[in-house]
């Protein structure tokens, strides 16, 4: 279990046993297949922490520092943290995002009053935007002594009820320099009637004017913007919405959550109007039979369990290396798992689709907002808000570092371009013989149907046969040959087999999981 330690920073470890480099040693020699359960978990706690040491924050008593957004902004003394909370605080954290946390971080309370803020964007000229329940709002530091001391409205275009779940997400930038927000359904009983635009994506334009954009949404609770300019969101399986997924925001796309069609009816809404999605139908005979054409499948599937529950806020990664070689993809936290996923996307005629792996366990509360830090520092902002997570504590931040130490890792899983199959690439070189080994690997796909029940199981389950295995030339990929690809369909493979040319070690985890809703050719 995880314990409080004494210092003001320290590395969580939840192993209560021995340093991390004498463990792995202890287990150099043993198959991870062969270890007693416990102690290939333990193994695997080990491996991530010597590759992503973690840092919890010391939070002081009288603060409680649920964070709703998160952004890194140039402080009084080097990069700070900015932390904005339920409550309605924003709090400056100097000496935690630096490149070393120092021994006794500083905690300014720079804006407060703010309803219920879940995102903070840091803009150009030294403002914060933030997302609020009620409007869209910046927070101006005129007088440049780093607090807020003014909060102005950019919008407050939509409308509230009161309904508990009437939150908003956001802000992040299009790339027209408009703002893009995503609101959540209500859920449960409406006492104080019913308002338009839940579960959208709206556009809000500089001098304030909306334009809603996407439709569907359930409980979306992260956006951002690709580098390239598109925006992407996270949402929560549940009625609707088969599982966790990671989308497009295409405009006028259609999500498959039909609470907020009657909105569409509106003149606000210039796309074409859709229709509801029929009950318990698959997604992919949804699509292929033509008949919603604005539906939108997701960019990923997180399969439910084992990539988690609740897909929070995510960030690409663009530090240059600075955290390892996951370059260019996406890191995902989720609020119930107290973990960070990997995201590896590819662009398949036309549709944006990939791969989902497990990246870091273990952190103290539920991880909801993520940003690095001009040093290629992670950071995690925590709560549970009352949602309940597998963290022990209820809010925090806490700080992952890459240590030099590469992981040995699946790093990629994509469409060969023939579509014969999956092309693998590694983090390290591979032992030849256990990748050209059929049983190394175990591959099956299934997929989730469209209903108002809460979430769906794994549905038209099926095994594939792998026809053959070719290493790559450079020892650090190979290309599995699959018979019986199907769109629409997650692909769940398993490498248990596969280990590392230099050690021997199995994958520190080796699952992944592929959505395919295009083939290749």
């Amino acid at each position: 279990m995880w314990e409080p330690q004494s210092e003001k920073f320290r590395s969580i470890n939840l192993l209560p046993w021995g340093s991390a480099a004498a463990l792995l040693s202890l287990f150099a020699s043993v198959p991870l297949h062969a270890a007693p359960l416990q102690e290939a978990g333990q193994l695997k706690r080990v491996r991530e922490e010597l590759s992503y040491p973690m840092t919890l924050l010391e939070v002081p008593e009288d603060i409680t520092l649920e964070v709703g957004g998160l952004a890194i902004v140039p402080g009084p003394s080097g990069s700070r943290v900015l932390a904005a909370t339920r409550r309605g605080e924003v709090w400056g954290i100097d000496g935690f995002a630096g490149k070393q946390p120092e021994s006794s971080p500083v905690f300014t309370k720079v804006a407060e009053g703010l309803h219920e803020p879940l995102g903070l964007l840091p803009e150009s000229d030294g403002s914060i935007a933030a997302a609020c329940r009620g409007q869209l709002v910046r927070l101006v530091d005129a007088d440049k002594d780093f607090l807020y001391e003014t909060v102005e409205t950019i919008s407050d275009w939509w409308k509230i009820s009161g309904n508990y779940h009437e939150y908003n997400f956001g802000p992040t930038r299009g790339i027209d320099g408009s703002y893009w927000i995503t609101t959540n359904k209500p859920f449960g009983d409406q006492p104080f009637g019913k308002v338009t635009w839940r579960g959208f994506a709206l556009k809000v334009l500089p001098d304030g004017r909306v334009k809603p954009m996407c439709a569907g949404l359930r409980s979306p609770a992260g956006i951002e913007t690709s580098p390239w300019g598109e925006a992407f969101y996270t949402d929560n399986q549940g009625e609707w919405c088969g599982m966790g997924k990671l989308s497009l925001l295409r405009p006028g796309s259609y999500h498959g959550h039909p609470h907020g069609i009657e909105s569409t009816k509106l003149k606000e809404w210039t796309f074409k109007e859709p229709k509801a999605l029929p009950e318990g139908e698959l997604y992919p005979a949804i699509a292929q039979a033509g008949e919603h054409p604005k539906l939108q499948l997701p960019a990923v599937w997180f399969p439910y369990d084992k990539m988690g529950r609740s897909p929070a806020g995510f960030v690409w990664d663009q530090t240059g290396g600075k955290f390892g070689p996951f370059g260019g993809q996406i890191f995902v936290a989720d609020q119930y798992e107290s973990a960070v996923f990997r995201v590896d996307l590819e662009r398949v005629r036309g549709h944006w689709q990939g791969a989902c792996f497990r990246f870091r366990d273990g952190l103290a509360a539920g991880a909801l907002r993520l940003a690095f830090t001009p040093g290629g520092a992670m950071i995690v902002g925590e709560t549970d808000r009352g949602w309940g997570s597998k963290g022990p504590l209820t809010d925090g931040i806490q700080r992952i570092d890459f240590s030099g130490t590469v992981p040995f890792e699946t790093l990629s899983m994509r469409l060969i371009d023939d579509g014969t199959g999956f092309r693998l690439r590694f983090t390290q070189a591979v032992n030849l013989d256990s990748v050209k080994d059929l049983s190394s690997y175990e591959l099956s796909s299934y997929t989730y149907e469209a209903s108002e029940r809460y979430g769906s199981a794994e549905l038209d389950q099926r095994d594939l046969t792998l026809k053959g295995a070719e290493p790559h030339d450079d020892g650090k990929g190979v290309d599995l040959l699959v018979s019986g690809l199907r769109e629409g369909y997650v692909h769940e493979l398993h490498l248990d087999g596969v280990k590392s040319a230099r050690e021997g070690f199995g994958l520190l985890h080796p699952e992944a999981y592929y959505t395919l809703i295009r083939r290749a050719k």
